[in-house]
């Protein structure tokens, strides 16, 4: 497949989890991948699978909640590949923080950069070269807990809640210049993420399977099959798709 090919593709979180899937895949599609993360050495790591696949990326550590590290990880792309077309934004931490009485005002906060200021950061400094590129698109990672709320977990829905209406407002606002903006709602999915549903010493295989009784497919995701709607998104095929907050919930949310 190779619906991006001659694209570059600015993917943040690709060391692990979701953002490496969509890292993979979309070098499997033909794109060039920035891997930006803040653990520089799980990125490289990222890099090493895209290349022994014959595909081209760029490891680059970076803290998404800076402005100036964001910017510095923009630069770094475009002078290795010569412009942006693609931003994933696929960084995302998950405390389960508890209810507002119960959850610390610093992990609040953090949640809220981590997930929410991350992906204003990313748009105001690669839309500029997603413009110089003619357009493309902007696909975040949000949540079923962005559309549907969940006990416990007040700064994590609160910051998926923010990407969808943010997701909406910016794809309203560069609609226009050929600019994209859509949003993936998985729900549980198998990546490091998900330990902090688990109770301490747990199996985390019977925790998983747990999980999946809430989903009418019966299990959780896999990072695979996210990343393969956000590379949809991404590509040409959704050419008139912009605003969206797509599910990928085995069934979650039409329960």
């Amino acid at each position: 497949m190779s619906r991006l090919t001659g694209k570059t593709a600015f993917v943040t979180g690709g060391g692990s989890g979701i953002g490496r899937a969509t890292c993979v895949r979309l070098a499997e599609d033909g794109a060039a991948v920035g891997v930006v993360d803040v653990r520089e050495l799980a990125a490289k790591e990222t890099v090493a699978e895209i290349e022994a696949a014959g595909g081209a990326g760029l490891a680059v550590g970076c803290d998404v909640t800076r402005s100036d590290e964001v910017q510095a990880a923009v630069t770094a792309v475009v002078e290795q590949f010569g412009g942006i077309d693609v931003v994933c934004n696929c960084a995302g931490i998950f405390l389960a923080e508890g209810g507002v009485v119960d959850c610390r005002e610093e992990d609040w906060d953090r949640v809220l950069a981590v997930n929410l200021k991350s992906i204003f950061l990313t748009g105001k400094h690669a839309v500029p070269q997603i413009r110089r590129a003619g357009g493309g698109s902007i696909v975040s990672i949000a949540s079923v807990y962005g559309l549907t709320g969940l006990a416990g977990e007040c700064g994590y829905d609160a910051s998926k809640g923010g990407v969808v209406n943010l997701t909406r407002q910016m794809a309203i606002e560069f609609a226009k210049e050929g600019i994209r903006v859509n949003a993936v709602c998985p729900s549980d999915c198998d990546t490091p993420l998900i330990a902090a549903l688990f109770p301490k010493g747990a199996d985390p295989e019977e925790e998983k399977r747990k999980l999946g009784e809430a989903i009418p497919a019966g299990r959780i995701a896999k990072p695979e099959e996210v990343a393969a709607a956000v590379a949809f998104l991404a590509s040409e095929d959704a050419r008139f798709v912009t605003g969206i907050m797509l599910p990928v919930d085995g069934g979650f949310l039409a329960r």
